[in-house]
């Protein structure tokens, strides 16, 4: 028990009980796994019934038995982190590291296979099974029912708070061991959402159905009576469990016909929707960040409920749009009077809208400078590749949360290795001196650029910036050549420069036909066409932040460097200082330590937001 309540955050008031092999498999039991293809487990505490419902899927007779989309809530935080472990590739392979290391010491005259988990040999012509010593063979067959308990697409965690869920998408099963103390109020909440079509398995104290005296009980029992539903009393589930519990449970299986809620039509949905004052998005850079995710996660919940709507009413409408009233001519090969399809031309369903939807909304949001405008380009371009997995999760405040806590995992080393990169790009990488070695390129080196330190002005090659066809500027190019030094020297600002957009100021030069002495928010540059751009610094302070930072970084600076005053140096440390800057100019840096030698990456980690939810909201009240 200790181990286990050791896993929760609040031991004191868990609620946490795994729930028994033995009684999961008794929960699965009736399911006909052919008919689902979607899953959620709104309680899944480190994923034990999630572990039955892979073997028990496997199990079956359904064709690609373990592809299935499985989505999971859990309250509790570190659980949540040891649940995306149990389901992940790494605790799979580890799995599969065990096999090969239990069998290492009798396999060497024998042909091992592994298929779909499990261990067998080849010995001649025909397959048998390994004599192993008992307690290999006991281990072996333990390690191969658990490989049994995955899936190749693994789980999804979408949310922490199953009561406080915004569910869009449509499951075929709920699978839920919810909390004793308010598992009537996570039933309710099941119900609702399987309203219009679902199976529901659910493990309650037997207590909220036989003693209904508050009014949510007495509503649960009412509508589990209306839904015919098969309930199970079942005398001490919990009496060898991992958490043992004296308690009678009640099995409750319910299965839902498809059905459409006529309750409210499209029309009013739209007619409520237009209530909301949404801002205008394309206007987001007069938004707050926080403002303007909000802005987003509103739009999309009524772009989503409207959508959704008009889905239903199409497939209501559905039976009566046949093109033909031959009553022998096969249903599948009758195409509609009225086609609602998506871009790909297939017929839409809530869930196919749902996923082009969310992709939507992701792709907009990690394509805006406000959210991501503080990642290096290559952690830019890295999310910005994975968008089509975010579209596997509901566009809600939790998992936007979820994903700049990863965000500013990354962001840090992300930063370093761009303030460094782009300091080589701008001193030793296009530097030419004959004593100079470490010149990549002859051809485009200048003196201009000093090789171990920025100057007032740098001198880079460009390519693509003037058309091949008119010789006429190109806005995108010249902002790619830009962007990486604009965004660097935004880390040592920390936002105190105003704006300036890059994009739009070149292109309003370019328009003019202008490339000359071009002012921008830290330099002034100018294109010239045999193929360079000069850049001329206009914020010496940043410059100096930004050259000491690099100097300290490769340990170029003796490590007294803003520490001990000038006078008080050895005559080899001040020779590194007359070398690099100078008294003077040192004395101005000891004169102002908290400005130039501040962490330019210390002072970005501003990227993760404080977003309170309404959810949030609901509970401290």
């Amino acid at each position: 028990m200790a181990n286990i309540i050791g896993l929760v955050e609040d031991r004191e008031t868990s609620e946490f009980y795994p729930t028994p092999e033995k009684l999961a498999k008794k929960m699965l039991e009736k399911v006909d796994w052919c008919r689902v293809s979607t899953v959620l487990e709104p309680s899944a505490g480190k994923g034990d019934i999630l572990k039955e419902i892979a073997k028990a899927v496997q199990r079956s007779d359904r064709r690609n038995s373990r592809e299935m989309e499985i989505d999971a809530i859990e309250i509790d935080n570190n659980l949540r982190s040891i649940l995306k472990y149990n389901f992940s590739d790494e605790a799979e392979s580890k799995l599969r590291g065990e096999i090969k290391e239990t069998i290492k010491d009798y396999s060497s005259s024998y042909n091992q296979h592994w298929q779909t988990g499990r261990y067998y040999y080849f010995d001649g012509k025909e397959r048998k099974d390994k004599d192993f010593p008992e307690s290999v063979q006991v281990q072996l067959e333990k390690i191969n029912d658990e490989l049994k308990g995955f899936f190749s697409d693994g789980i999804r965690i979408v949310h922490d708070d199953f009561l406080t869920y915004t569910n869009y998408k449509k499951y075929d099963l709920i699978v839920m061991n919810p909390p004793f103390s308010n598992g009537d109020m996570h039933l309710l909440k099941a119900l609702k959402m399987q309203k219009n079509g679902g199976s529901i398995v659910c493990l309650l104290n037997a207590e909220t159905i036989r003693n209904p005296f508050t009014p949510a009980r007495k509503h649960l029992v009412k509508l589990l009576d209306e839904y015919n539903a098969e309930i199970e009393y079942i005398s001490d589930a919990f009496s060898d469990a991992e958490r043992r519990a004296d308690v009678d449970v009640a099995l409750i299986r319910v299965d839902i016909p498809a059905s459409v809620d006529e309750k409210e039509s499209i029309f009013d949905r739209l007619a409520k929707a237009q209530k909301y004052e949404e801002p205008d998005i394309s206007e987001s850079t007069e938004l707050e960040v926080t403002d303007f995710i909000q802005a987003l996660v509103n739009r999309y919940r009524v772009e989503i409920e409207s959508g959704i709507e008009l889905i239903k009413t199409y497939w209501r409408m559905r039976p009566y749009l046949r093109s033909s009233l031959d009553p022998k001519r096969e249903y599948s090969y009758d195409t509609p009077i009225i086609q609602l399809t998506d871009d790909n031309n297939h017929e839409m369903t809530i869930n196919r809208y749902v996923r082009k939807v969310r992709l939507k909304y992701w792709q907009g949001l990690l394509t805006n400078d406000k959210f991501i405008g503080k990642l290096t380009s290559k952690l830019q371009q890295e999310y910005h590749e994975r968008i089509s997995h975010y579209a596997e999760y509901d566009f809600s405040m939790f998992n936007i949360q979820t994903l700049l806590v990863e965000m500013q995992a990354q962001i840090k080393g992300g930063i370093e290795d761009e303030i460094m990169k782009t300091y080589d790009r701008l001193t030793e990488e296009h530097a030419f001196y004959p004593e100079c070695a470490k010149n990549r390129h002859y051809y485009d080196g200048w003196k201009t650029n000093k090789a171990w330190k920025i100057d007032k002005k740098s001198i880079l090659p460009i390519c693509g910036v003037f058309s091949s066809y008119d010789k006429r500027p190109r806005t995108y190019e010249a902002t790619h050549v830009l962007s990486d030094i604009e965004r660097v020297l935004n880390y040592f600002d920390g936002n105190m420069t105003a704006d300036v957009d890059l994009a739009n100021t070149l292109d309003c030069y370019f328009r003019a036909n202008i490339t000359q002495n071009i002012k921008l928010k830290y330099f002034d540059v100018t294109f010239y066409k045999k193929g360079t751009v000069h850049i001329k610094f206009t914020c010496p302070e940043l410059i100096d932040r930004f050259n000491i930072y690099a100097a300290q970084n490769r340990r170029w600076l003796p490590p007294c460097y803003g520490k001990k005053k000038y006078a008080d140096m050895t005559e080899e440390e001040q020779a590194v200082i007359n070398e690099f800057q100078g008294e003077q100019a040192y004395n101005k840096i000891m004169s102002r330590p908290d400005y130039y030698l501040a962490s330019p990456v210390q002072e970005t980690g501003m990227l993760l937001l404080d977003i309170t939810t309404q959810e949030d909201e609901q509970r401290a009240v």
